[in-house]
C-alpha cells in the first residue's frame, strides 16, 4: 500500500512575512553610486580639540590666515577678532568708524590676495583688507553702490566677492515677486554682465492695493538654488529642482554635476503648525507699506514674540526642497575648494547635514554636525561651528574634517 503524502499548512504569521519580505524586495531600488546617492550614510563630525575659551555675540564667519591664526567677524559686538585656536588667545582688528581702516558693522569674510581675508563692511558697504600677515590695509570701494543694512547676523550678505576684484550680486529678474533671479558680476571699469541665473523663492500676493503696498507670502519650502563665489572667480550654484551642483567658470562652458538622487521629504501637518505658531522658522508673510522716513532714519526696530498665524493661510510646498536655505542658511565653500550645501531634514531631526561637491559636482561626501551647532568656516583641517549657551552668547568649537 503507498503512503499517503501530506503538505503541512503554513501558519499565517508566516504566510504573512514571506509577502511582505516579497514585496520589500521587489520595490528595493537598485543600488546607487555614491557619487549621486543623496540619501547615503553620512559621516558624523567629532570635536576632539575642545572649546575656544572667549565667546562671542553671534560669529557670521571664520576664515584662516596662512599662518593658521583666524579672522572672525562678530557683527552683534560690532568686533572683527585675530585668534589662535590652539594659544587660545583673541585680540581685537580695526575699531569702529569710517577712516579707511575702520568699520561699522563687520559681515560675510572672504578670500582676499595672496592668502588675506576680506570683511564685507554692512554698514559702510566696503570691504575692509586683511593681510595674511594679520594687518588691517585702507578700505576698498564696491563699484555697486547700494544701501547700508543691518542684514542677518547670520548671512548672507546681499553681495559676494573673489580674489580678483570682482563683485556679484543676486537680483530679482522679471516681474514683481517672479521666482527668477540673476546673479549680476560688476568689473572695475566694464558694465556689469549677467553670469548666472537661478531660481528664487516662489512669492505670491494676498492682497496688493493700487500703490504697490499689499500683503505677500512666500510658498515655504519651495525649490530656490543656492550660491556662492570661490576665489578664482568659479561661481557655484545648487539647483534644487532637479538636485545638482553646476560650477560656472570666469571663461568658457559650465561644468554641471550629474542629478542627485534623493527621496522627497515631506512636510507633516504637526510642522506646518509649528511654524504658523511662530517657533518653526520663518514663515514668509510680508507687508509692504509706504512711510515717511525723517532726517534721523527710520526708527530701531524692536524684537517682539511673533503673532501666531492661521496654518491655513500659509502657502507650502508638495515637499521640501533639498537645498535647505531656511533661517539663513546658504552654502559654504571649504579651503579644499569644495561646496557644502546644506539638506533638508524630517521635522525633529536635530543635527545638520550637508552634501560636500567637489568642482566636477560630484557628490564625494555626506556629512553630519551634531545638535545646537552652526556651521561658519573652515581652515585646511577643521570645520568651525559656534555653540549658543544659555545667555545667547557663542563659543567656537573645531571639527575634524574627513581626510
Amino acid at each position: 500500500m503507498m503512503g499517503r503524502s501530506f503538505r503541512r499548512p503554513v501558519g499565517r504569521a508566516r504566510l504573512f512575512a514571506f509577502v511582505a519580505c516579497s514585496l520589500v524586495l521587489a520595490c528595493r531600488p537598485p543600488d546607487i553610486d555614491p557619487t549621486i546617492d543623496g540619501d547615503r550614510p553620512t559621516r558624523r563630525l567629532v570635536d576632539p580639540a575642545g572649546e575656544f575659551s572667549t565667546p562671542f555675540g553671534a560669529v557670521r564667519a571664520v576664515m584662516a590666515l596662512p599662518d593658521d591664526r583666524l579672522v572672525v567677524s562678530d557683527p552683534q559686538e560690532n568686533r572683527i577678532a585675530l585668534i589662535d585656536y590652539s594659544k587660545g588667545t583673541s585680540t581685537s582688528l580695526s575699531r569702529q568708524g569710517g577712516g579707511p581702516r575702520e568699520f561699522r558693522r563687520p559681515g560675510g569674510l572672504y578670500r582676499g590676495p595672496r592668502g588675506g581675508v576680506l570683511v564685507f563692511d554692512q554698514g559702510l558697504m566696503r570691504l575692509l583688507p586683511i593681510a595674511a600677515g594679520g594687518a588691517v590695509a585702507n578700505s576698498i570701494g564696491l563699484p555697486t553702490g547700494g544701501i547700508p543694512g543691518d542684514w542677518s547676523t547670520c548671512g548672507p550678505d546681499p553681495l559676494a566677492f573673489d580674489s580678483v576684484g570682482q563683485t556679484y550680486e543676486q537680483q530679482a529678474y522679471g516681474r514683481p515677486f517672479s521666482s527668477a533671479a540673476v546673479v549680476l558680476r560688476y568689473r572695475p571699469g566694464v558694465k556689469p554682465d549677467t553670469v548666472a541665473r537661478l531660481v528664487a523663492k516662489q512669492t505670491k500676493s494676498i492682497r496688493v492695493n493700487r500703490n504697490g503696498t499689499g500683503t505677500y507670502q512666500d510658498v515655504l519650502f519651495s525649490p530656490e538654488d543656492g550660491w556662492l563665489v570661490a576665489p578664482d572667480g568659479w561661481i557655484a550654484l545648487a539647483r534644487a529642482e532637479p538636485y545638482h551642483v553646476e560650477w560656472v567658470r570666469p571663461d568658457g562652458p559650465s561644468v554641471v554635476g550629474p542629478v542627485i538622487h534623493h527621496e522627497p521629504i515631506p512636510i507633516p501637518k504637526a510642522e506646518k503648525e509649528l511654524i504658523a505658531c511662530g517657533e518653526g522658522g520663518p514663515r514668509g508673510r510680508s507687508s509692504v507699506t509706504l512711510v515717511l522716513i525723517g532726517p534721523g532714519g527710520p526708527p530701531p526696530s524692536q524684537p517682539a514674540n511673533p503673532t501666531p498665524i492661521p496654518v491655513d493661510e500659509l502657502l507650502f510646498a508638495k515637499a521640501k526642497t533639498p537645498v535647505n536655505l531656511r533661517a539663513g542658511r546658504w552654502p559654504l565653500l571649504d579651503e579644499r575648494g569644495r561646496i557644502w550645501v546644506e539638506r533638508s531634514t524630517r521635522m525633529g531631526t536635530t543635527s545638520s547635514v550637508f552634501d560636500v561637491f567637489d568642482r566636477t559636482g560630484a557628490l564625494v561626501d555626506r556629512v553630519e554636525i551634531p545638535a545646537g551647532l552652526r556651521l561658519v568656516g573652515f581652515d585646511a583641517d577643521w570645520a568651525y561651528v559656534a555653540r549658543k549657551d544659555a545667555d545667547d552668547l557663542e563659543y567656537l568649537h573645531r571639527l575634524a574634517l574627513p581626510q
